[in-house]
């Protein structure tokens, strides 16, 4: 559409440019016309009252006229035909009458013609000729050469004849002048206008070239977005941490066409960066050897962790371009810091062998493609930490349950058994399987805290899988009922536990005598343990293994 847009335009640019020549080969055919049309006109209107002679002369020159119009020739040929056809007819009207007749028109209108045809003052010689051939006819009808048919008009005196030069050399002056300047300010605008045209075209032309160059990297933009989005939906799926960074190595790679994509890890310092993915042979041949960038503020890869910005760099740019020895083929290069939470975690290093493959537009894009990799990659270790840690927590929680309910049920019945005569304790039981019956263990958090038996009346003894299914669900539900409870009963006697704590706390604080505090804590301490005896002393005979002299004091409770 636009290659069409431009071609009409050119032509149609094309087209306002003024050509002279073709103008005036048009404009000396247009005028031959008109002269065959009109010159047959005057030939028929006239006849009966010219001249045998002047009927020969006006047919030849008809014919003349004709001739040229309808035979090809040259613009050159034709106009110079046409000029000396008009000046015959202006002489031979001056032969026959003298200044009598309007001869002059036409060595006026041979003048103009001249000025209009031809340049380079072919006007001016004319007009020239013109006059010196009326000078001419002039002197020799006054020194009697030539005489005049006047058809009984008075013969011209010199004052008759320099009037009639004035008569049509004063306007054919003033047409060639008139006409010369109106030749050069038509021109003048005329080559204004071209040029001004010509300006508009080439700025025309660069306008495309840049609306073109600007609609082919919009595309590429597009294109480049669009790989983004499909790269990083890909690795949001991926759940295991080096599987992502060398999918995103090698799917960055591959779509945006570089023949090396290495991904850099740093340490728990922030200083040394580890090749930890890479997607061509010669990274992961790096990576095999445990390669790594040590802290140097002349590597770029240091530079972009410090600055936290991407470069880019190319060949082309000596003073920039940082030479990898291991890559020898990079021709250009961008480095795009790793970050997550506005902190750099690593570096992806992205080699072209291409030169200036790597634009500033494409900046935005490829640091927004290694956020949505970092942000997947932190998502994924942190996802790694809560299961590690949930883990943890199922262990302790399936130790500290095993150890809870060993120690509970050392101070409970030990099993229960349904009868026709009701539900009744068991205080010893076979630990064989139940023939023909199904057991089923109640798990509390991954541990075995009990058993349910189950054995059918009837011959049937089958149990199917759905009724298995049912009977897991409620063996769930009885170990989480038995933990709630075991939980409640926990609960109230630590609550029974800290009543008690605090209501010896409140008697003992009744008095501020020291003998009586110590009769109420012992008093009530064998009243709470139902005690035999109890005793407080206060005091110590012996401090660090040296004797001592101290007042001690004892009472006891029975």
């Amino acid at each position: 559409m636009n290659s069409n847009f431009s071609s009409s335009s050119s032509i149609e640019a094309k087209s306002v440019y003024f050509n002279d020549k073709k103008w005036r080969d048009a404009f000396i055919l247009i005028a031959l016309r008109i002269a065959c049309v009109l010159g047959a006109a005057i030939i028929l209107f006239n006849w009966a009252t010219t001249s045998l002679n002047d009927r020969i002369l006006f047919i030849s020159v008809l014919l003349a006229i004709t001739l040229i119009t309808i035979v090809p020739a040259q613009y050159s040929t034709r106009a110079a035909l046409l000029l000396l056809i008009i000046y015959t007819i202006g002489t031979n009207s001056i032969l026959g009458w003298g200044p009598w007749l309007g001869g002059g028109i036409f060595f006026i209108t041979c003048a103009a013609l001249a000025s209009l045809l031809f340049d380079r003052h072919v006007d001016i010689y004319i007009l020239a000729a013109c006059i010196l051939t009326t000078v001419a006819i002039a002197t020799s009808q006054q020194l009697g050469l030539y005489q005049l048919p006047l058809r009984n008009l008075p013969a011209p005196t010199p004052a008759d004849w320099i009037g009639y030069i004035l008569y049509f050399s004063v306007p054919g002056v003033i047409l060639i002048i008139a006409i010369s300047q109106f030749k050069e300010a038509f021109f003048r605008v005329v080559s204004q206008t071209q040029n001004t045209l010509q300006t508009l075209l080439i700025e025309h032309s660069q306008l495309e070239d840049r609306v073109r160059e600007r609609t082919e990297e919009l595309n590429m933009q597009t294109i480049q977005l669009r790989t983004s989005a499909k790269v990083s939906n890909f690795i949001s799926e991926i759940q295991d941490i080096p599987t992502l960074i060398e999918t995103a190595a090698r799917l960055t790679s591959e779509q945006f066409g570089y023949y090396h994509v290495g991904l850099y890890i740093l340490d728990e310092q922030k200083k040394t960066a580890f090749l930890q993915a890479a997607s061509s042979s010669t990274g992961k041949q790096l990576i095999g050897q445990g390669f790594r960038v040590e802290p140097d503020h002349r590597n770029v890869i240091n530079l972009v962790i410090q600055q936290n910005r991407p470069i880019i760099s190319s060949d082309t740019e000596d003073t920039n371009f940082f030479h990898e020895n291991h890559f020898p083929l990079t021709r250009s290069r961008m480095v795009v810091p790793f970050t997550v939470r506005g902190e750099v975690i690593g570096v992806f290093d992205l080699h072209s062998d291409q030169p200036k493959a790597f634009l500033p537009s494409d900046t935005e894009i490829l640091k927004t493609l290694c956020d949505l990799i970092a942000i997947s990659y932190d998502n994924v270790r942190l996802m790694n930490l809560s299961n590690n840690l949930v883990n943890e927590l199922e262990t302790n929680s399936s130790f500290q349950a095993q150890k809870t309910w060993s120690k509970f049920t050392s101070r409970q019945k030990p099993a229960y058994q349904y009868t026709p005569a009701g539900v009744r304790p068991i205080f010893s039981f076979d630990k064989k399987n139940i023939k023909d019956g199904l057991r089923v263990p109640l798990l509390l958090y991954g541990q075995k805290i009990g058993t349910i038996n189950l054995v059918r009346k009837g011959a049937v003894t089958e149990w199917s899988t759905r009724e298995r299914g049912l009977v897991e669900k409620i063996a769930h539900q009885v170990a989480l009922a038995l933990e709630n409870s075991r939980l409640v009963e926990e609960a109230q006697k630590n609550s029974l536990r800290d009543q008690m704590i605090a209501n010896i706390s409140t008697r003992v604080r009744e008095t501020l005598d020291v003998e009586s505090v110590i009769r109420t804590a012992t008093t009530e301490l064998r009243r709470v343990f139902d005690l035999k005896e109890v005793e407080i002393s206060i005091g110590s005979n012996q401090t660090d293994g040296l004797p001592v002299r101290k007042k001690t004091s004892s009472i006891r409770t029975k």
